[in-house]
């Protein structure tokens, strides 16, 4: 009776376990962790000593958490006199790179003048103005070093006040236009250049943009990264290098459809983060239709799974997307800084969509798959692959150059040397030695996707002049309440949103003048790790927010990717799959910004 009346009160508990509602309870936890940190300031947490906030006049461009150095300080750091301060932290936005004072340094002087205390150097530094040249001593791992820089404007940018007016033409030109290309009405760089010829028009009949302003609104730094490294994928494609490594995938995998799905996959999400995503979709995708067509499986999900991914991928690094180059150029964050913070959380997601994928799309296939076909299909590619003749002193000289560029990405920003110079500067030196195939590499570089950058700049001008800007920025602003961790999320799944309209390049090229002029990009990169996390979701949950995705969609649609359910790659199909990983990333993505906000 007892052990009967044990099973049935487990039966109830079970039951009731069965029937907790799991996503009201993720979602309720979400909420309490926000609300919780917006009330975290790691500013006022109880310390041995208290940080004293200095910074500099004006802009406040140079900013530093700084300790009075006391008989205890001096002894550790083996100071002859007790006497400057010690830098507890340093913010970790665009103020940081104006100037090389790190967390540990002991700050002697501040324009020739000892520092007494941390009130002091407050007072020495609040005297300082914009565009004034200021000099530091400092004391670092037992020696004194010297450094000087001048304090810029702002470290953000100035976008103008509003006009109601023109708001209200530019919002026109830019709905009409964005409609034109989510509906993809004609070829996307037809669409926005025609959206950039109205804005050029109107501005000039309203006065609120002019043809010097308009050139002065084109950022040339992401679009010479975009062409370097698309160089570089050129190249390997003519040596016919990504055929061969997935054909190699295909053999190694067996010819198992679900492993060769999830290699391509994975195969996808790495060449996506060393070169372009846009070029590694164009790609891969005619591997897939065969791949597909000689194992029998339904190409399309496998084409989305590889959209998703590369989605994923490119956002590791400054060089994978468009809007990473704008971001990178615009803040001066490096190689290192999106490989250190994207690389982890991004590799969660792509664990997490592949175990999706799987659960929900592929796992099926196992019980259903031919052998018979699978061993013909291998037999196949073998002797294809036995076959090809690889041209390997040309494809590796290709590799060690790329590989060497990717190592300048890492090493010469310490020199203050940018992203753009090193990709074109490799892209260059491979078209020098490779001096015979120069001509015909340069033909293929896409000069309508090159278009279609310069005329996004010109409407994204129209938009700054106008006043658009300034009027989003103020707005994310009332509505984060100014706290340093709400701003971020909001700006987040603004970006989502607007990615998913827009397309992750234009959603960006309108957000980071808007980040920019907040503020809070001086003093912490949060906010663009925020963009970018934003620029995933939204690209993920529909097919016009990736930067490959209508690219992709065509492409698809020339080689036939279902030609007997005449069932192409549509946004219905694309968003079933990508939707759910949206919700994932954003759940995800709201606890790695609130840890992001709150460690030092």
């Amino acid at each position: 009776m007892a052990l009967s009346r044990s099973r049935s009160l487990q039966k109830d508990k079970l039951e009731r376990f069965k029937s907790f509602p799991f996503m009201e309870a993720a979602i309720a936890l979400v909420v309490i962790v926000v609300l919780a940190a917006l009330f975290i300031d790691t500013r006022n947490m109880p310390r041995s000593s208290k940080p004293r906030l200095v910074q500099s006049g004006g802009t406040n461009a140079l900013e530093f958490d700084v300790i009075t150095v006391n008989t205890i300080i001096a002894k550790e750091f083996n100071l002859s006199n007790v006497g400057g301060v010690l830098v507890n932290n340093v913010p970790k936005g665009s103020a940081r790179r104006l100037i090389d004072i790190r967390r540990g340094d002991v700050i002697l002087e501040y324009n020739g003048v000892d520092v007494q205390s941390a009130n002091h150097l407050a007072y020495l530094m609040s005297q300082s103005k914009p565009s004034e040249k200021v000099s530091f001593v400092i004391w670092r791992n037992g020696r004194i070093m010297n450094m000087a820089d001048k304090i810029p404007v702002h470290a953000g940018i100035d976008i103008f006040g509003p006009n109601g007016r023109d708001i209200l033409v530019v919002l026109v030109i830019v709905f009409i236009t964005f409609s034109m290309l989510f509906l993809n009405l004609f070829n996307r760089t037809v669409c926005v250049t025609l959206g950039a010829v109205l804005m050029l028009v109107a501005g000039s009949v309203f006065g609120f943009y002019n043809q010097t302003e308009a050139f002065d609104s084109i950022r040339m730094s992401p679009i010479f990264i975009f062409m370097g490294m698309s160089i570089f994928t050129i190249f390997l494609e003519d040596l016919r290098f990504f055929e061969y490594v997935s054909k190699k995938i295909i053999i190694t995998s067996k010819a198992d459809s679900v492993k060769v799905i999830l290699s391509l996959c994975i195969m996808t999400f790495i060449a996506s983060a060393l070169v372009n995503n846009m070029s590694v979709i164009l790609v891969i995708i005619p591997i897939t239709i065969y791949a597909s067509r000689g194992l029998n499986f339904e190409p399309v999900t496998v084409v989305i799974a590889e959209i998703i991914s590369s989605v994923i991928g490119g956002n590791i690094t400054p060089i994978g997307d468009f809007s990473n180059m704008l971001m990178a150029s615009s803040a001066g964050l490096t190689f290192m800084d999106f490989l250190i913070v994207m690389g982890p959380i991004c590799a969660v997601f792509l664990a997490v969509f592949l175990w999706y994928l799987w659960f929900f799309e592929l796992r099926h296939k196992g019980k259903v798959k031919s052998l018979k076909l699978e061993k013909a299909f291998l037999s196949k590619v073998e002797q294809e692959v036995g076959a090809m003749k690889m041209d390997w002193p040309n494809i590796k000289r290709v590799l060690f150059i790329l590989g060497c560029v990717l190592l300048a990405f890492i090493v010469l920003p310490s020199f203050k040397i940018h992203l753009a110079p090193i990709a074109m500067g490799g892209a260059f030196i491979l078209l020098a030695i490779e001096n015979q195939k120069a001509k015909e590499v340069i033909k293929k570089i896409s000069l309508t996707d090159i278009l279609f950058f310069f005329a996004l700049f010109l409407i994204v001008g129209g938009a700054l002049y106008s006043g658009l800007l300034k009027v989003v920025s103020d707005g994310l602003i009332a509505m984060s309440m100014g706290n340093k961790i709400l701003y971020p999320i909001f700006l987040m799944l603004v970006t989502t949103l607007l990615t998913a309209l827009m397309s992750s390049g234009p959603a960006s090229a309108f957000l980071v003048p808007i980040v920019m002029h907040s503020g809070f990009a001086d003093f912490t990169d949060v906010v663009w790790w925020a963009l970018n996390l934003g620029s995933i979701a939204g690209a993920c949950a529909c097919i016009s927010g990736a930067s490959a995705g209508i690219i992709a969609q065509t492409l698809a649609e020339e080689l036939g990717t279902d030609q007997k359910k005449k069932e192409g790659l549509t946004f219905a199909n694309y968003s079933r799959l990508g939707i759910p990983i949206t919700i994932v990333i954003l759940v995800l993505s709201t606890f790695y910004i609130i840890f992001l906000s709150i460690i030092p």
